[in-house]
């Protein structure tokens, strides 16, 4: 499993938790599994702004969150500022480089 960091500020955080609230609503509704998500919104939550250590089902769950509130406030004719900035950091996220394979 690989893991990505994010550069959050407090916009990103913002804006990430609210577009995994949307999913996790409407996961819980459809009776889909959604502690998944559940545990990744409090573990946002519980992070400072800087950096977001994000593994590789995490990162995928966050981008399509993003997408998805980005695709709604388009169709809804609202802004999108927000979204497309959390998701530029989000997909400029990079993968650690650990000097001679060393991980922490």
């Amino acid at each position: 499993m690989s893991e990505r960091v994010m550069k959050m500020d407090r916009n990103d955080k913002s804006i990430l938790i609210r577009a995994l609230h949307a999913q996790y609503r409407e996961k819980k509704a459809s009776g889909k599994p959604y502690a998944e998500i559940g545990q990744l919104i409090l573990r946002i939550d519980a992070t400072d702004p800087g950096r977001l250590r994000l593994g590789d089902a995490e990162y995928l769950l966050a981008r399509n969150a993003l997408n998805d509130l980005r695709n709604q406030r388009i169709a809804n004719g609202g802004y999108t500022d927000a979204a497309d900035a959390a998701l530029a950091n989000l997909l400029r996220a990079k993968v650690p480089f650990h000097l001679f394979g060393h991980t922490r």
